[in-house]
This record gives C-alpha cells, structure tokens and sequence, in this order.
C-alpha cells in the first residue's frame, strides 16, 4: 500500500481547464466576496477559489498523507525546468534530467521551475516558502516571497545548497508550500506587478527572470552570472592556506637554524667565559708574583742603598775624628765633609718615606685598588770624594 493509502491523489483540475476559467473571470468582480472575508485562506476557500476561477493548476486532491492541500497552503514541486549560469560565460545551462532527481551541488545556487501555473485575481496574493525538511538539510530560499495580486504565470525558484555534498530531491517531492491571501478590497489603485499599463500580461518562461536580474541597474555594464562565492572563497582559503602553510613550515626552518645558532653561540660564550677564568686566575698569580718580585726588587735594594749610606757615614764620621785628631787647621776640607755627611742623612730619610709608600701601595693593591707605576724619586748616590 502507498503513502496515499485508501485515498489516491485525483487529478481535480488540468491546466488547460483552469486557464479557461480564469480567462472568464479576468474582468470579473470576486465571486465570493460576501462569502470569504479578505483573510489567510484555509484549505476549504482555497478550493473554492481554484475550482471557480482556475488561480493555480494542475489541482490535485486526495492523496492521503502525500495530500498536496494542507490546512491553509498547497504544495508545490519541481517543474520542468532548472538552470545554473555557466562559469565563463555567463550563460544559463539547464540541468535538470526528464524522470532524473534535481540535483543541487554542493554550495551552489539552482533556478527552478515550480510545477505550478499562477493565475491570480486582482484581489488574491501569495507568498511560498521553502518545505522545512530542505530546510534542515541545508538549503536555503528567500523568506516568503510576495506574489503580488493580478500575476499570471510561473514561479522562479533560487535554491542555495549550503553544505558541502550534493543534495538531490525527487520530481515528485515536495519542494514549496504556497498560502493563498484575500485582501480587503478590489480597489483599482495600484499598479499590477510585470503588466504593462492596463494590458494583461502572462510569464511563462522563468529564462526571462534570470536574464533580467542578471543584467545591472547601470546601463551599458554587462551581465553578471549569479553564482554562489563561496567556491571561490575556499578556493581562494585554500591557497592561502597553502602559502600560510609554507610560510610556517619557512619560519621554522629560520626558528630551528637560529636555536641552532643561539645554542653554538652558547656554547661559545661558555668556553669562552671558562678560558677567561683559567686567564683570569692565571693573571691574579702572575700579577701577585711580579708584585712580591716588585717589592722584593725594591726593598731589598733600598736597604742596599741605605746600608750603603750608613757605611759611608760611618766612614765620613771616622774621617772627621781622624780629621780633627790630626789636623785641626783643615777646617774647610772638615766643612766639605760635614756637607756630605748632611746629604747622606737627607737620602737616608727619603729613603725611608720611599719605603713607607710603597708599603701603602701593596696594602691598596691587596684590597683590589690598582696603584700607579712606582718612580725612584731619591736622587743617585754620590760618592764621598
């Protein structure tokens, strides 16, 4: 048993008949104005109003859960045909298959036909939505579109398949639901939407929406294909994903090289900082030891040079007693000596004074001052002639 069960869909009005009656009706006032008030039709007027005036066809009733007439909308499906607009070119390709599914590619844009033909009166508008279950599954149509009262012909129908696989849907599935509107008055204010002045105008062929929306607003600019972007924006992600991709693996390499580098130069610093401190240790010695040497060199010389003097005090103090002992006439010869006798003593307290810096110097050394070259300012000894 099929989904329609005991109550098989019925064929309720053809096409060729609905055209008849709306045709009869075209100048006509509405035929139930006193009966259905301007509102959202239920199911009920909506038949009416199809059965009397023709406002859409092929009608169907029954049908059971398949029933094509819900509560307050009917349902629509795929018509005949269905376009995308080439890559290159511009150009519209049909793609659907006769008896195939409508196949919707991933993140594309799809014009379809819907099956039904519209023939509404002045006083009766529509709006269609997308059925919810495509919905769910990812595709998208503009939010209830309005058809306005007085249009005859079909409906142009852009589907955006949002996700990444293909989406198909059967020729016998649903694809819209339509709500019928009554309004408030048959006024003849108000322009009729694609007719031209008062001459009645019918659009059978959804090739002329498409060609008309793709051509700008600004004349003489050419056609614009009417794609979705978003395969061009992930190839475009793509290779920049590609370029960040190198980039990054570049940078690494350059990271990598220069840790490398940062490590050898590590390595470096710390033999280098070990060799200075071996130096270091070895010039602390050697600088100790030429600065015992220094002052040994210095001291014990001094002491040379005052025990020198000394002697030759000595000797002159002897002179001198012999000089009196022996000849106390010779008072200039005892005045000379008497000068050399001074001389020695001044040398002999500067070489004192020269000791007692030098001590101050190696103590300002020990305590890490860093004193001047030492200079022998004492005069050269002189001989006592």
């Amino acid at each position: 048993m099929t989904a329609e069960g005991k109550d098989p869909e019925i064929l309720a009005l053809s096409t060729v008949e609905a055209a008849k009656r709306a045709a009869s009706f075209l100048k006509k006032p509405d035929p139930f104005a006193s009966d259905i008030a301007p509102s959202l039709l239920s199911a009920e007027h909506i038949e009416k109003y199809i059965q009397e005036i023709g406002i859409i066809s092929p009608f169907y009733t029954g049908g059971g859960r398949k029933a094509r007439l819900k509560k307050a909308s009917y349902e629509g499906r795929i018509g005949s045909k269905a376009y995308v607009f080439d890559q290159n070119s511009n150009e519209l390709i049909p793609v659907l298959v006769p008896d195939m599914p409508l196949l919707i590619p991933a993140n594309s844009i799809v014009f379809v036909e819907c099956d039904l033909d519209f023939r509404l009166p002045r006083y009766i508008g529509l709006r269609f939505n997308l059925q919810i279950r495509h919905v769910h599954r990812g595709l998208l149509l503009g939010t209830g579109p309005l058809v306005d009262p007085g249009y005859w012909g079909k409906l142009c129908i852009p589907l955006h398949n949002l996700t990444n696989e293909p989406y198909e849907i059967p020729i016998k599935e649903g694809l819209i639901w339509v709500e019928f509107t009554k309004t408030t008055s048959d006024s003849k204010l108000g322009r009729v939407t694609l007719a031209d002045g008062e001459k009645h105008s019918e659009h059978w062929e959804i090739e002329e929406f498409l060609r008309k929306a793709a051509k700008p607003l600004i004349e003489g600019k050419p056609s614009i294909g009417i794609r979705s972007s978003i395969p061009k924006m992930v190839s475009i992600a793509t290779d920049e994903a590609h370029r960040a991709n190198k980039a990054s693996n570049e940078a690494l390499d350059a990271s990598n090289k220069a840790t490398e580098n940062a490590l050898a130069a590590q390595m470096e610093a710390k033999q280098t900082k070990d060799l200075f401190n071996r130096i270091g240790w070895l010039g602390a010695l050697v600088a100790a030891v030429a600065l015992v040497t220094l002052w040994a060199t210095f001291y014990f010389g001094l002491r040379n040079d005052i025990n020198a003097v000394s002697g030759n005090v000595a000797q002159v103090g002897s002179i001198v007693t012999d000089l009196r002992s022996a000849n106390g006439s010779q008072e200039e010869r005892l005045e000379t000596l008497r000068a050399i006798h001074e001389e020695m003593l001044d040398r002999l307290r500067k070489s004192e004074l020269e000791i007692a810096s030098l001590r101050r110097e190696i103590e300002g050394y020990r305590k890490g001052q860093n004193p001047p070259p030492m200079q022998n300012t004492a005069p050269p000894l002189q001989d006592a002639k």
